[in-house]
């Protein structure tokens, strides 16, 4: 489609219209014009020159007065072109001269690239013209269009400062949106990492474990190797397939996969465990319950060389304990301390005591 019919064109919006309406008050210049006592020939090129005025100010009023982008270096050379018409109007309008004013004024306000310091500026030049001039000359000022020029002279100035407010603030609005949504995206890469740490650090250590264990009994006992060496089979292909779960739609762990899944993992690591039921109802926590449960698990099997590992579920708690030797380290840990942001994230409160006797992790959610 061609700009020319480009329904968003600044011609066809229409928001010119309420800067050029205001054009309507030229009828004084160029009735000053038509009344002055001069040749027609002067008349004439007076009245072409504020033709040019006119065409100039609707140019500004529909390419640079609402915020049109660009144009920089065509903005100065039209409100330059304004200011040089008042000029060369002036040995014959005189202090009528000051008519086109305004529209200068709200040029200057509105349509300059300028800084806003640098408008304003500009504004009481013109209004100090108006005064100094005609003293200069001795024209004679007319005290009630004075007070008009002042009048819309600060009319225009601080609706310069209010539209350069807004406009900061919607731009600092832009930014806080810019920076929420660069955050969002990091929140959501750690919540990726968390999910991925705990499905891949539970899912390998069970691995390994199995691993070092079917190794130690391919020669004792043939048979059960070879069904340890199967159940990692699975697996691994469990593990594959809830990466690529994670990866894609951030699949969540069920309770009862999870219990029975320690259970092999603790019972290929040689610790006895006494786990809650898989098919124990854990309520509106059973998923947050399920990344403790795993998580904790994990660092039985891989860090507290526990013989024996507890964990007691209710609606609201879950508590893992072992009889390990305990590490401060496990406090600190990046599966800690993701699971410690999950559970805050669910209403709830984690907490790691470890010592020489063992350790015990506790989740605690709120009731909902």
């Amino acid at each position: 489609m061609s700009p020319a019919f480009d329904p968003a064109s600044p011609w066809r919006s229409g928001r010119w219209v309420f800067g050029a309406v205001w054009l309507l008050f030229v009828v004084y210049p160029v009735i000053g014009i038509v009344t002055a006592d001069a040749g027609w020939g002067v008349k004439t090129v007076s009245l072409a020159l504020l033709a040019v005025f006119v065409v100039d100010y609707v140019w500004l009023c529909v390419y640079a007065m609402f915020d049109e982008p660009g144009r920089v270096a065509a903005r100065n050379v039209a409100i330059a072109t304004l200011i040089v018409i008042g000029i060369v109007l002036m040995p014959i309008l005189h202090t009528s001269a000051f008519a086109v004013a305004p529209y200068v004024m709200a040029a200057v306000a509105f349509a300059a690239p300028w800084r806003t310091r640098y408008s304003l500026a500009a504004i009481v030049v013109i209004i100090a013209a108006a005064i100094i001039v005609p003293e200069i000359f001795g024209w004679g000022i007319d005290t009630g269009f004075l007070v008009v020029m002042v009048v819309v002279g600060v009319i225009m100035g601080f609706t310069r400062l209010m539209r350069d407010g807004e406009r900061d603030r919607d731009r600092a609005a832009q930014r806080q949106r810019e920076l929420n949504a660069q955050l969002a995206v990091v929140a959501e890469r750690e919540r990726v990492a968390r999910d991925v740490h705990d499905i891949l650090g539970h899912s390998l250590t069970v691995i390994t474990v199995k691993t070092e264990l079917a190794g130690r009994l391919v020669d004792l006992d043939p048979e059960r190797a070879k069904a340890e060496i199967a159940e990692v089979t699975a697996l691994a292909r469990d593990a594959l397939a809830e990466v690529r779960s994670t990866v894609g739609s951030l699949r969540t762990p069920e309770l009862p996969s999870v219990i029975a899944a320690s259970a092999s993992a603790l019972d290929a690591a040689g610790i006895d465990a006494d786990l809650p039921d898989p098919a124990a109802d854990a309520g509106p926590n059973a998923t947050l319950f399920a990344w403790v449960l795993r998580e904790a698990v994990t660092n039985v099997v891989r860090h507290s060389g526990a013989t024996r590992c507890d964990v007691a579920l209710t609606h609201d708690r879950i508590v893992i304990a072992d009889d390990g030797h305990g590490s401060p380290l496990l406090t600190f840990g990046n599966g800690l301390r993701g699971l410690a942001e999950r559970v805050e994230a669910g209403g709830g409160r984690l907490t790691v005591e470890s010592d020489a006797t063992g350790t015990t992790v506790t989740a605690t959610v709120s009731a909902r």
